[in-house]
């Protein structure tokens, strides 16, 4: 599980977008998806390399693009 901002695995962050209604869109180049929400068109664009965890500039992008705010991804994180 994830601590805070850091350690997110690909898992984690799956996880918290399915929970916070985004649906897989598509496969990008590569290892790249697509994940959209499907109420506020929202699309986060995911690298996928097995298990291990994002940079934290990697996250902070997924964060801005999800639209959804910090404060809920690490309230996430922290249950």
């Amino acid at each position: 599980m994830s601590n805070g901002l850091f350690n997110w695995t690909y898992r984690d962050v799956i996880e918290f977008l399915k929970e916070n209604d985004f649906v897989f869109s598509n496969e990008r180049e590569g290892s790249h998806e697509a994940w959209k929400n499907i109420k506020t068109g929202a699309m986060v664009d995911i690298n996928f390399h097995g298990q291990k965890s994002f940079r934290p500039r990697t996250l902070e992008t997924m964060i801005c693009q999800s639209k959804i705010s910090k404060k809920i991804w690490r309230e996430w994180a922290s249950r």
